[in-house]
């Protein structure tokens, strides 16, 4: 199952009930409840109000770093551009409270809604929507929400409805963080500003660019911001791919971008890793220079060749057409 960006994780049935029953927790769910609606609300209200300090009396380290990171790499200014034009977060009236898990060292907890939500034009329809809260120097910390459809998991809505807590240790959607997020190093601002793409069908990716930021991808098709951005001249990617045999593995593809700043201009590609179906993907580090001229081919009215990006391995000719 594929995700794009908005916390939409995977949703896999775990190998071992036994081993997953090991693997988590179950608090009273009255007092788990209690804490999870008022950190939830601090949070919120600290969203809908810009309130900075009760934003990050109600986050955890790590989320406020990664939001930070991330608004500074796109030469924002934090936390100004962070709370301007935010959608307003869901209200908890809007669900059903189904039940808490917490991790097996209850540092960690994960509880989930169900409620009727409309994504875009989409039709409303019925979601789980799982949120996630850390324990940090005795105080329970929001990190992040999860959002995912039930139409596609009926027999997963059935039990929800019945109150049959044992799904959410069998669900790995409804899971806790096993461990405690890292926080992140605190990006500098960039030169420019870069974007990793990635489609990974059947594919795991751990990424490190320049040194500083940090991807996961796991089958899916999804475009991160680089924390720090990129600069010009020697840049530096590292990255491994593992390959699972029990999903579809079509073709995959790595990308970086420069973005444009400028009104008209448009992104340029700068690194590529592109295979197919019948290749072997393989992981690897490399360097890349990005030069002036490369930053000029964004320009619409470039007149000159255009540049080719730094390819990881040699692109496939195109067989000729047949005249």
């Amino acid at each position: 199952m594929r995700a794009i960006f908005l916390t939409i994780c995977l949703f896999a049935v775990s190998l071992c009930a036994v081993k997953a029953a090991e693997s988590f927790s179950m608090p009273d769910q009255k007092v788990a409840r209690g804490i999870v609606e008022s950190v939830y609300s601090t949070w919120r209200i600290g969203m809908m109000r810009a309130d900075e300090t009760a934003w990050r009396s109600a986050t955890s380290q790590s989320r406020q770093m990664k939001v930070r990171n991330l608004i500074v790499s796109q030469k924002g200014d934090f936390p100004h551009d962070f709370f301007h034009n935010q959608p307003e977060p869901p209200s908890l009236d809007k669900f059903r409270y189904i039940g808490t898990i917490a991790s097996s060292n209850r540092q960690s907890l994960a509880a989930t809604y169900v409620g009727n939500v409309q994504l875009g034009d989409a039709k409303a329809s019925e979601n789980a929507f799982v949120l996630l809260f850390v324990l940090e120097n005795g105080k329970w910390k929001f990190d992040q929400s999860r959002m995912f459809d039930l139409a596609r998991l009926p027999k997963v809505k059935e039990r929800l409805h019945k109150g049959d807590l044992s799904v959410l240790k069998e669900q790995d959607g409804f899971h806790p963080y096993a461990e405690l997020p890292a926080v992140p190093a605190a990006c500098g601002r960039p030169q420019l500003i870069g974007k990793v793409f990635v489609d990974a069908p059947g594919r795991s990716i751990g990424m490190r660019i320049n040194g500083i930021s940090v991807h996961e991808f796991a089958d899916e098709r999804r475009a991160d911001v680089i924390s720090g951005g990129l600069r010009r001249g020697k840049n530096t990617i590292s990255y491994t791919i593992a390959t699972s045999e029990k999903l579809p593995h079509p073709t995959m593809a790595i990308g970086l971008f420069v973005m444009p700043e400028t009104p008209g201009n448009h992104p340029v590609c700068v690194f590529d890793h592109i295979l197919d179906a019948s290749d072997v993907a393989k992981g690897g580090e490399y360097t890349f220079e990005i030069s002036n001229e490369i930053i000029a081919s964004m320009n619409p009215r470039f007149a000159g060749k255009v540049p080719q990006p730094f390819h990881a391995v040699p692109l496939k000719t195109k067989p000729a057409k047949a005249k």
